[in-house]
């Protein structure tokens, strides 16, 4: 998420958990229902703007979910409390469900909210925090209390409501017990795009499509044989063009004494609520997915990093360039909503804490869009030989300079497409190959090879270090076969 002003200060957090909090930055202002994430005591860590607008006020930082929610009227839809939800959550790992609840804000707003609740674990299946998303359904409770009151409305009362029948911006229809179509309003022919004159001439369900019908139609038997009052149902429709339709129906029947008049089904377009729920579920799979696999970098770079720390201040200065690497790509991602990062800014953002002038860094190639993979393994290795080039080579001295190249090469015999790198340090302190390889080292050669099916190769010449990453182009980029020119390159 890009607006800090939503995001409690993070500062006392143990570097997996920011490591997570980083993993889902950009991402809950993306969702179009309201969001927070906590942790497992509950103190709430991010929150999207739709959030505080349906709560009315923003959480102090560090508060709970249960402090913040005590402030406000907050019960269950019966008028009793309401338990914590996220309490039970956080202490059993079970998610919640389209549970409702109901919040008074301080001005005297009431609002209606089906409540969504997963829990988040870490790489060992312990609870870590959980992601809340709620939805105001106030309007929609609304509506349906008055398709309830409507029940009892007598024939006369349905007339009283004639005048706004037209007007309406949900579908009306009045339908015979043999399923033909009575009357229709003209949000019908909106949501369906037929026309009033071919509702009239065909049966109710003509237009259901084939998986959807069973259900909608053994329900409306009993509603004609008196032996259903009332249901509702959701479905699809398709409309004239061949596009599918969400729909949400409710039924119900008209009678004078026992005799069936006529049956009322209101038909409203929830299309866009039903893509709204699938991109929910597909964005919080992917969150946790994100979530676990942060964890498990972070968990391996301290391991790594403690092994070849000789003190522990440098093992704070190492494990902090790192995380900080490990950073500056999920933000590089989450520019491009976590789907690819360009190499140049990646590249550029490693040395931009460094001050360096464009005759120290040279960067030749043309803007290259890389995937999700390629990004996280390229920042940490890039990591590591911007950090050794500033304290030991050449961007240590001043005339210093380092230049990278890359462009696409063909690999020797099998015809595969690589893309090669180049990291080339020149006008530093003269070098020699070094007596054992660290984890810097074996992060660069060996890590490519374990994420990428690539290959580095570190050569430790004197007049600098020169590495040499080829890399599977299929592999890497999202742009292969985009039509360029490659050879003329860029500075």
């Amino acid at each position: 998420m890009r607006d800090r002003k939503n995001t409690v200060s993070r500062a006392d957090l143990a570097p997996p958990l920011e490591a997570m909090l980083r993993a889902s930055d950009g991402i809950l202002d993306m969702l179009p229902i309201a969001t927070f994430v906590c942790d497992a005591q509950g103190a709430i860590l991010q929150y999207n703007r739709r959030a505080v607008e349906i709560w009315g006020r923003t959480p102090k930082p560090g508060q709970s979910h249960d402090e913040f929610a005590s402030a406000s009227k907050f019960y269950a839809p019966d008028g009793t409390p309401a338990n914590s939800l996220l309490s039970d959550v956080l202490r059993t790992g079970t998610p919640v469900r389209d549970v409702e609840r109901i919040i008074d804000h301080a001005d005297g707003v009431r609002v209606v909210l089906s409540i969504n609740i997963d829990p988040l674990f870490d790489g060992k299946g312990a609870v870590v925090g959980a992601v809340n998303c709620f939805l105001d359904i106030t309007e929609r409770k609304r509506v349906d209390e008055a398709l309830e009151q409507s029940r009892a409305h007598t024939l006369e009362q349905e007339q009283r409501l004639a005048a706004t029948y037209e007007h309406a911006a949900i579908g009306i229809s009045e339908i015979g017990p043999d399923g033909s179509f009575f009357r229709v309003n003209e949000a019908m022919a909106t949501i369906t795009g037929f026309s009033r004159e071919h509702f009239l001439a065909s049966r109710l369900f003509a237009r259901t499509h084939p998986d959807d019908i069973d259900a909608d139609r053994q329900a409306f038997r009993k509603q004609v044989a008196g032996e259903l009052a009332f249901y509702s149902v959701e479905k699809r429709i398709v409309r004239k063009d061949g596009r599918l339709v969400w729909v949400s129906v409710h039924s119900s029947p008209v009678r004078a004494g026992d005799r069936l008049l006529y049956i009322v089904r209101v038909v409203q377009d929830i299309t866009e609520r039903k893509a709204a729920e699938q991109r929910q579920k597909l964005l919080i799979d992917e969150l946790n997915h994100r979530v676990k696999n942060a964890l498990a970098t972070v968990q391996s770079l301290a391991a790594h990093t403690a092994r070849t720390a000789q003190t522990p201040a440098a093992f704070r200065e190492s494990f902090e360039g790192r995380l900080i690497a490990l950073s500056k790509a999920h933000d590089q991602l989450t520019l491009h909503h976590w789907e690819s990062a360009d190499l140049r800014e990646l590249l550029t953002g490693g040395f931009a804490p460094y001050g360096l002038g464009p005759e120290q860094v040279v960067l030749r190639g043309e803007d290259l869009v890389m995937r999700t993979r390629a990004v996280l393994t390229l920042a940490m290795g890039f990591h590591e030989l911007i950090t050794n080039a500033a304290k030991y080579g050449a961007l240590s001295v001043p005339g210093g300079r380092v230049e990278i190249r890359w462009e696409p090469v063909e690999a020797d015999g099998d015809g595969r497409r690589l893309l090669r790198i180049e990291w080339t340090e020149k006008g530093g302190p003269r070098v020699a190959d070094p007596r054992r390889r660290g984890f810097g080292s074996r992060l660069i050669e060996g890590g490519v090879v374990a994420e990428l099916g690539g290959s580095a190769r570190m050569t430790f010449a004197q007049e600098g270090l020169r590495c040499v990453f080829e890399l599977p182009l299929e592999a890497v980029t999202l742009d292969v076969g985009r039509s360029r020119d490659w050879s003329k390159g860029a500075d």
